[in-house]
C-alpha cells in the first residue's frame, strides 16, 4: 500500500511538472502562474511589481533564512540531545550508588 502511495504522489509530481514547462514552452520562455509575485522592467512601478534580479534577491534570501533556520533546529536539537544523555547518566550513576549502599537482605 505504501509503494502505491509513493507511486502515485510520484506519477502527480511528474504531470505536475509536466504541466509547468509546458506552459513555460507555450508562452516563449516565460511562466506566468497566478498567485506568483508579477515582475517588470520599469522600477518606478508599483509596489506590488518587482523587477527580475529584485524577485531573485527576495528568493534567495527567504531560502538562506530557511537555511539558518534549520541549521539552527538542528544545533539546537543536538545540544539538548547531549545535556539529556549527561542527565539520564547521572540518574543511572546514583541509582547504582543506591543500590550498592543499601544492605541485602538474606534469608
Amino acid at each position: 500500500m505504501k509503494r502505491l502511495i509513493l507511486l502515485f504522489a510520484v506519477v502527480v509530481i511528474l504531470i505536475v511538472t509536466g504541466g509547468l514547462t509546458a506552459q513555460i514552452t507555450a508562452q516563449g520562455g516565460e511562466l506566468k502562474i497566478p498567485g506568483t509575485i508579477r515582475q517588470t522592467n520599469n522600477p518606478d512601478a508599483s509596489a506590488l511589481d518587482m523587477t527580475g534580479w529584485k524577485a531573485e534577491q527576495l528568493f534567495l534570501a527567504v531560502g538562506f533564512i530557511l537555511f539558518n533556520l534549520i541549521g539552527i533546529a538542528v544545533t539546537i536539537m543536538a545540544i539538548f540531545w547531549f545535556l539529556n544523555w549527561q542527565v539520564k547518566s547521572v540518574k543511572a550513576g546514583r541509582a547504582s550508588q543506591t543500590a550498592e549502599s543499601s544492605p541485602v537482605q538474606t534469608e
